[in-house]
């Protein structure tokens, strides 16, 4: 089974990185366990690669939960990376090393460099090749990782692949006497699995050893190595899982192996895909706790404090009663009591030493005298005397009158008792939590036993959407960027195209490609989307003004001698406006099925979050709130944080552990720039 990339696996995913990655921007940094979760802003989508130790490293679409807390070197990543554009990824000589390379404003690139070997590496190095951060340092024998000093790469394992000659090749096959599978893997810079690979397209047997090849089984050797290097450099991947008997992936590799002749195959469409959904199966275990295992340590942890509570209570009782019975006898034998004080203080002023006093209040005793019989002894260096009444012995202090001695037994009494109804609050607190705790683990309400995949997306899941509720699809903007593409690619002339007359909106199109009259209502809802989006929200304004015009009135060409910005357009001819458009947005969210790549019959669910007017959210969900812009409001991620928890109390019992997968990100991705408000609904 497989548990780590390759340098030829490392080789495939590097390619696709570099694709899919460059020219994107780093919005922030993670720590999960043994992962680190780089969160990456490209131009296509909001992509997350994760990277494990000596392991691997691949995009994902599963939902890892992070820490809540950054490590050190978590929070030192964040300051030198965040919102960094990368340039480009690629691998370091077909080793197990992948290189991330930075842009730095006025100096030459960064790199982030990912070692996926002795037990792993993260190195941050800047343009002077000084090591800014690492996840370890070390010295080794080649090389050090030290702060501040230069970073060096290893040696490389072997010959190169790629500019591998003939005669090199032959000095190594015929001086060795090993079997030729070991020999092309520890002198040729190519994983174990390949080395098999190569020998069976040879027609060798991979343990024959190396110095008896014929001159034509060792020109057959090189010619497959140079055609298996030809394969990786332009021929196209073809990814795919490996799997056994029972269905279950044994191993993930980027094209079609002889070696694998004969097994069951699952194919994605890129090689980051394949290593994401294997590799997510084995994080699962790992990283997410199963859910009895927590409900079972959280109960033990209640009951104990409940024990804890009903024992102090107990205590707390028997101290109080105790106290009122001793107030109570000292209030009984008041008059002895206070008749013996007084004796003993004025044998005291007469001048009698405590011992001289003890003595003659114990031959009272022996005498019968009647105030002499509570006496058990004097504690002179406290200036007490120790009185038993009623089967309790006690302390009276001298210093004190009878009175004030009783009044203080009370007092404790009233404070123990205190403690009790304070007891039994923190008891009936503790009862409720056991209480939910318990509905919680029959339900199964609280989390996800797996990692979940996040379902693909659209096309038009990259920009601002939604769907009226005449069903016609509408798509506006995120940005500058996003609002250029769609005037490139997705406006059709049957469409119809809305924008603010505020600067900063933006541009919408509804989509129209049946050529079917387009109902005012659905205009009407477009407008409140642009309006709520636009930046009136950000201005904290409650309406605006929107119009909307024909494709063929949109134009990017300025007039003669003028020039026109890029996110700008020109609009030519009639524009038909409705006015004071009221901004008010939903956010809701949709429970998606899923089906399990390699188990179909197995179905999980995605909470998908979606926004627009209130008449297109209701007719999709009833799980929805709705937001009004306002100056002195809430930020995103506080309206986020809300948001969730009024979905969980409006989601139906057996749904709630998936909506707790719900990423605060996804939700924050449709709240409009500037402070909201969430209106009772």
């Amino acid at each position: 089974m497989k548990t780590q990339l390759s340098n030829i696996d490392v080789f495939a995913v590097a390619k696709e990185l570099n694709d899919k990655l460059s020219d994107g921007f780093i919005d922030n940094i993670y720590e999960v366990k043994d992962l680190l979760i780089i969160k990456i802003r490209t131009r296509e989508a909001n992509r997350n690669l994760v990277i494990e130790r000596d392991s691997r490293v691949n995009l994902t679409n599963y939902n890892y939960p992070v820490l809540k807390f950054p490590s050190q070197y978590c929070s030192s990543l964040r300051k030198f990376l965040k919102n960094r554009r990368i340039l480009s990824v690629y691998q370091h000589n077909l080793d197990r090393i992948l290189i991330i390379e930075l842009s730095n404003q006025n100096t030459a690139s960064w790199k982030f460099i990912i070692e996926l070997f002795a037990k792993g590496n993260y190195i941050l190095i800047n343009e002077e090749n000084l090591v800014m951060v690492a996840k370890k340092y070390k010295k080794f024998k080649d090389r050090d990782i030290l702060a501040k000093r230069e970073y060096k790469f290893p040696p490389s394992r072997g010959l190169d692949l790629f500019s591998l000659d003939k005669d090199t090749l032959s000095k190594i096959i015929y001086t060795s006497n090993d079997e030729l599978v070991r020999i092309i893997a520890r002198n040729i810079n190519i994983a174990g699995l390949y080395s098999e690979e190569i020998c069976k397209t040879s027609q060798l047997d991979k343990n024959v050893k190396s110095n008896t090849l014929s001159e034509e089984n060792f020109s057959e050797l090189f010619n497959k190595l140079k055609k298996f290097a030809l394969k990786l450099k332009n021929e196209k991947f073809k990814p795919q899982f490996i799997l056994d008997d029972k269905n279950e992936a044994i191993d993930v590799v980027p094209f079609d192996l002889s070696i694998y002749d004969g097994y069951q195959k699952q194919y994605f469409e890129s090689f980051n895909e394949g290593l994401d959904n294997y590799f997510s199966k084995l994080d699962s275990a790992k990283i997410i706790t199963q859910p009895i295992e927590k409900y079972d340590r959280e109960m033990q942890k209640l009951e104990k404090r409940l024990q804890t509570q009903k024992e102090y209570i107990k205590e707390q009782e028997n101290k109080k009663e105790k106290n009122y019975i001793i107030g109570e006898s000292i209030y009984k034998h008041f008059k002895e009591l206070e008749k013996l004080l007084k004796t003993i203080l004025e044998a005291k002023k007469k001048g009698y030493h405590w011992n001289e006093i003890d003595d003659k209040l114990n031959s009272g005793k022996e005498q019968g005298i009647k105030e002499t019989i509570p006496f058990r002894k004097i504690i002179a260096s406290k200036k007490q005397i120790v009185i038993q009444l009623d089967g309790n012995e006690f302390i009276i202090d001298l210093n004190k009158s009878i009175g004030v001695n009783a009044n203080l037994f009370f007092s404790i009494g009233k404070k123990a008792q205190k403690k009790i109804e304070g007891t039994y609050s923190a008891i009936e607190e503790t009862k409720k939590k056991i209480k939910k705790l318990i509905i919680e683990k029959e339900s199964e309400q609280v989390i996800v036993d797996h990692l979940v995949r996040k379902p693909k997306k659209k096309w038009y899941e990259k920009y601002r959407w939604f769907i009226s509720s005449d069903d016609f699809l509408v798509i506006g903007g995120r940005d500058i960027s996003s609002n250029e593409a769609i005037y490139r690619k997705y406006i059709e002339p049957n469409d119809l195209v809305l924008h603010s007359e505020i600067r900063g909106s933006p541009l919408t199109v509804i989509k129209n490609p049946e050529n079917k009259e387009i109902p005012l209502n659905t205009i009407n809802e477009a407008s409140i989307f642009v309006g709520c989006y636009s930046r009136a929200w950000k201005e904290g304004y409650k309406i605006t003004d929107i119009f909307y015009v024909l494709p063929k009135q949109v134009s990017k060409t300025p007039p003669s001698g003028e020039f026109l910005q890029k996110g700008s357009f020109i609009i030519s001819g009639k524009k038909n406006f409705i006015q004071k458009v009221k901004l008010i947005l939903g956010i809701g969210i949709i429970i998606e099925k899923i089906k399990d790549d390699l188990n179909p019959e197995l179905i999980h669910f995605y909470p998908k979050v979606i926004s627009g007017p209130e008449s297109s959210i209701k007719k999709q969900t009833q799980i929805y709130e709705l937001l009004i812009p306002q100056k002195e409001g809430k930020s995103s991620g506080s309206i986020a944080k809300k948001l969730k928890i009024l979905f969980l109390k409006k989601v139906d019992n057996d749904l709630k552990k998936w909506v707790n997968i719900l990423s605060l990100d996804d939700i924050i991705l449709l709240i409009p720039a500037g402070n909201s408000e969430i209106l009772a609904n």
